[in-house]
């Protein structure tokens, strides 16, 4: 490249006779000759060309099964010293969808009353748990958990949008004022509870919900105050619950709240043949060792321990697994004292009872108890009231086939997560 200069007046349709040429390098690189006082006139038109469009294209498969061709653009121009530059520009995808071909948008998988539901954001609160599950050495248990949790989330997220949609819908007009009102109220003493300034109550909400804005939160608080309300009034007086209700459930428990009494027998048996046996544990007996230093003594683990017997209505006589003479022995047992030796056909025999335990009777007139009971049979009856409304939710709101939403999220999941490991 090179300029024209001239020391006197500047022409711009044609070139003075005094001019002489100067490499633009020397301007570029700062290296002005002393004797030039230089005045551009003329740049050569291949230094003014804009620079060139270089596209080359290359067909690419994508997991779908289709192609799509991959256009790369450069942008190539020559700089003042002479050298060539080039700068690619971003990728473009051109690409024909074939009739009746799904094609993935951003991670889409549906949507719920009109509000899209995207993977990466549904996942990206539950993106550490899932990888920790991921990472476990049994591939098969971590699979059933990752889909159980993603299954569970999805049914909740469902659920939940639902019950919010619907307590939005049933806020008539005229109140609509009472609830901003509300919501005003609500932040400010948010605010005042947080520090006392906006700037505070921000910094305290990011401290405790990461990416979470004063406005988010507010929203938060209001659906959750919403949802509980309606499902107060539109379950709770389905859960009603009768005194017979308490009855029947305390009799289908009656063994739970009036427990059997339960003995501990022990019991060491020697042979007649090992005379020697036979002469010691008399001795120690006789020496006024206890059952279990006997026992110890002879190596029978746990003291001398042969059995438990839950003692059923009818006494000792209505075990059906003894026989009437150990049934006898039983019955005449007392705490830490020992029976024996009695003979058998083979053994020389000594028994004692261990412990024996009541625990005392419950019944259905105890106050606790009764709470316990009406507590119980109520979850149970909100949890089946709750399922029931939901259902009825979904057949009036959601026109989107919820579990292919569920089975592409858990899809989405496995691949990135799992497979990744």
């Amino acid at each position: 490249m090179c300029v024209m200069w001239v020391a006197g007046c500047m022409s711009t349709d044609r070139t003075p006779k005094d001019a002489v040429e100067v490499e633009s390098v020397a301007f570029s690189k700062g290296n002005v000759p002393k004797y030039v006082n230089p005045i551009i006139v003329q740049i050569p038109d291949a230094d003014l060309e804009p620079p060139k469009v270089e596209i080359t294209d290359a067909s690419v498969d994508v997991p779908n099964g289709n192609q799509v061709t991959i256009q790369k653009t450069a942008m190539v121009s020559t700089a003042p010293d002479g050298t060539t530059m080039t700068q690619n520009a971003p990728q473009q995808i051109d690409a024909q969808l074939p009739t009746n071909q799904r094609w993935p948008v951003d991670s889409l998988v549906g949507q719920v009353n009109g509000k899209p539901l995207y993977a990466s954001e549904f996942l990206k609160t539950r993106e550490d748990r899932i990888i920790t599950i991921a990472a476990s050495p049994d591939r098969v248990k971590a699979r059933d958990q990752v889909v159980q949790m993603i299954s569970e989330a999805f049914d909740q997220y469902v659920n939940n949008l639902l019950v919010i949609s619907e307590a939005e819908a049933l806020i008539p007009a005229d109140a609509q004022e009472g609830v901003l009102a509300w919501l005003k109220d609500l932040q400010e003493k948010e605010i005042a509870n947080r520090g006392g300034s906006r700037a505070d109550a921000q910094r305290s909400i990011e401290e405790e919900f990461p990416g979470t804005t004063i406005e988010e939160f507010m929203n938060r608080q209001k659906n959750q105050a919403l949802a509980g309300d309606l499902l107060r009034r539109r379950i709770q007086p389905r859960t009603i619950v009768s005194w017979r209700d308490v009855e029947r459930l305390y009799d289908a428990n009656s063994a739970t709240y009036n427990p059997l009494p339960t003995i501990r027998i022990g019991r060491i048996a020697v042979l007649k043949t090992d005379q020697a046996q036979v002469d010691k544990v008399k001795a120690e007996f006789a020496a006024g060792k206890s059952f279990s230093q006997v026992a110890t003594d002879l190596g029978m683990s746990d003291g001398g321990f042969w059995r438990e017997i839950i003692v059923p209505a009818g006494g000792i006589d209505a075990v059906g697994d003894l026989v009437d003479e150990i049934k006898a022995k039983i019955k005449a047992l007392a705490l830490d004292k020992v029976d024996g030796p009695f003979e058998s056909k083979t053994q020389w025999i000594w028994m004692t009872l261990i412990s024996a335990q009541q625990e005392p009777p419950r019944s259905i007139f105890n106050t606790a108890l009764q709470l316990q009971l009406r507590r119980q049979i109520e979850n149970q009856r909100y949890g089946v009231e709750q399922q029931r409304y939901f259902a009825g939710l979904r057949t009036r709101w959601v026109a989107s086939d919820l579990e292919s939403m569920k089975f592409r999220l858990i899809s989405v999941a496995l691949n990135r997560y799992f497979r990744q490991q």
